[in-house]
C-alpha cells in the first residue's frame, strides 16, 4: 500500500491528484487543477499541491505534453524548465518517479474506462487484442496508441501531431498556401489545436465572403485566446466564418484520425481525447469526420469497421497515470 502522486501536465491546465494505491486497486484521496502559465515549473505545481492538501506521498507519476527521455522532459508548448525525476525526488522525497507523455498516460486510461466515460462517434466492431488509437487536440494534438495482449499492457504516446499537414480538398491547399506564408512546415498540431482553430478561423475570413454578420471575434484581437468565442459563435451559428472553422477543423480531424487508424491498424478502435472535441459533441454534425475518416480509397471498408470513441471523463490521463504507477512501481 502506498499514496502515489500522479499530475496530468499541459500547456494550458496542470491536473495533480493522490491515489492510494497497491498493485491491483486504487482509492482516490484529493486533486486539484491549476493553471499552467501560472507556474514556472512542475516543481512549483506540486509543491503548491503539496502544500493545499497537507500530503508526503511516497511516488509519482507525471504525464507531460513534451518530449520525454528516460527521467527528464521538455514541454513542447509551456516555457518551464526541464522536468528531471531526480530533482523531483531530492525536493519532495519520493521514493520512485515515473515520467510519461501525456498521450501514453491517456492510452494507459482506455481498459478503465466504462460506456459512461465514452461517446460513439462512430460506430464499428472492436476486436480483442488489437491496437487502440488515441488522438486528442487541446493546447497541442497528442497521437499515441495502447495494445493490451495475454496480459501484456504496452502505452505509448507520440509526437505525431508534427508530421506534415496532408490537404485533401481545393479549399485545404489554399488553406496549406496560406499558411506557408506565415510558417513552414505546417503540420497537423498547427491546426487540430486550440490556437489552431483560430488560425482556422482567420484563413476562413479571407477565403469565404458573407455580408453582414455583425461578427465581433475579429476585434477581439490576437492578445487574447479567441477559440472560446469562435468555438461558441460557431456552435451557435452566429458567426458564419467560425462555423466554416469548426466544420473545417472536423474534417481535417477525420482525414488524420484515419490517417491515424491506418499507420497503427488500429482495428482495437480510435479514441479521440482532448479538451476541444467534447464541447462540439452533440451540437454539431460529426458527419463531415465520418466521411473523411473513411475516404482512404481502397481502405474505406477497413475504416467503416473501426469504431471511433470519444472520452468525456475529463481526468481519464490521471487514470492512465494511476495504472502505470501500478504496473511500474513497487506499492
Amino acid at each position: 500500500m502506498g499514496i502515489l502522486l500522479v499530475a496530468d501536465v499541459g500547456g494550458t491546465k496542470s491536473e495533480v491528484a493522490l491515489y492510494e494505491i497497491t498493485s491491483r486497486t486504487f482509492t482516490f484521496l484529493v486533486g486539484k487543477r491549476y493553471v499552467s502559465s501560472r507556474f514556472s515549473s512542475i516543481t512549483e505545481v506540486i509543491s503548491s499541491f503539496l502544500t493545499d492538501v497537507e500530503a508526503t506521498p511516497q511516488f509519482a507519476v507525471l504525464g507531460v505534453a513534451g518530449v520525454v527521455s528516460g527521467e527528464t522532459a521538455i514541454l513542447t508548448n509551456l516555457e518551464w524548465e526541464k522536468i528531471d525525476c531526480t530533482v523531483l525526488e531530492k525536493r519532495f522525497g519520493f521514493t520512485e518517479t515515473v515520467l510519461v507523455n501525456d498521450l501514453t498516460a491517456l492510452a494507459g486510461a482506455l481498459p478503465l474506462l466504462t460506456d459512461d466515460d465514452l461517446v460513439e462517434l462512430k460506430p464499428g466492431i472492436e476486436f480483442d487484442n488489437e491496437i487502440k488509437g488515441v488522438i486528442a487536440p487541446g493546447t497541442g494534438l497528442g497521437q499515441g496508441f495502447l495494445l493490451e495482449n495475454d496480459g501484456h499492457f504496452f502505452a505509448r504516446g507520440s509526437e505525431g501531431g508534427h508530421v506534415d499537414f496532408g490537404p485533401v480538398t481545393e479549399m485545404e491547399m489554399a488553406l496549406l498556401t496560406w499558411m506557408r506564408w506565415k510558417k513552414q512546415p505546417v503540420s497537423y498540431e498547427m491546426l487540430l489545436s486550440g490556437p489552431g482553430i483560430s488560425v482556422l478561423y482567420d484563413f476562413c475570413r479571407e477565403y469565404y465572403h458573407f455580408e453582414g454578420t455583425g461578427d465581433d471575434v475579429a476585434l477581439l484581437g490576437n492578445d487574447v485566446d479567441r477559440t472560446p468565442a469562435i468555438v461558441e459563435r460557431g456552435l451557435q451559428a452566429s458567426c458564419p466564418w467560425c462555423h466554416k472553422s469548426l466544420e473545417l477543423f472536423l474534417a481535417i480531424l477525420g482525414s488524420e484520425a484515419g490517417n491515424l487508424a491506418l499507420k497503427l491498424f488500429a482495428r482495437g478502435g480510435i479514441y479521440i481525447g482532448g479538451g476541444i472535441v467534447p464541447r462540439l459533441s452533440g451540437r454539431i454534425s460529426f458527419d463531415t469526420f465520418r466521411n473523411r475518416f473513411v475516404d482512404k480509397g481502397p481502405m474505406a471498408k477497413l475504416l467503416q469497421q473501426i469504431p471511433v470513441r470519444l472520452i468525456v471523463r475529463k481526468e481519464a490521463a490521471l487514470l492512465g497515470a494511476v495504472r502505470i504507477g501500478q504496473l511500474f512501481l513497487r506499492p
